[in-house]
């Protein structure tokens, strides 16, 4: 039988590790930590095919640029999702792993993780997202 101490040893490491897994929610995507609100709701004429592998609930609004108003969430399957909207009939979504990126005509989007550097001709419209403009 464990003695108190080494008992307490084991609660101290188990609670440590629930509280990183809980950090952790968003995987290292802090547009994504914040609170939803009003601006953050999906476009009522989105069609539900183009969120397809979304977390619904996790989908944060992040800027808009060029009249496109651009998109987080979590993915059901993958890190993270990219949704770059300009209305019901011209919008792009996709979800993948670190590093995902989308083009338009005018330009790209880059979904990186926390603490990620800038790169050269990139712009940082997020914490997340780096845009480049073509």
């Amino acid at each position: 039988m464990a003695d108190k101490f080494t008992c307490a040893k084991m609660v101290a490491v188990a609670a440590a590790a629930l509280s990183l897994m809980g950090c952790s929610a968003a995987g290292g995507y802090s547009d994504l930590m914040r609170e939803p609100s009003a601006e953050d709701a999906i476009p009522s004429d989105l069609p539900l095919h183009a969120l397809d592998g979304f977390d619904l609930d996790s989908v944060r609004f992040v800027r808009s640029l060029d009249k496109t108003r651009l998109y987080l969430a979590q993915g059901t399957d993958l890190p993270v999702c990219l949704l770059a909207y300009r209305g019901a009939t011209d919008f792009q979504g996709a979800c993948g792993p670190d590093m995902t990126t989308m083009k338009s005509a005018s330009f790209e989007v880059m979904i990186v993780k926390d603490g990620t550097l800038n790169r050269d001709g990139w712009t940082k419209v997020g914490e997340n997202i780096l845009v480049k403009n073509h």
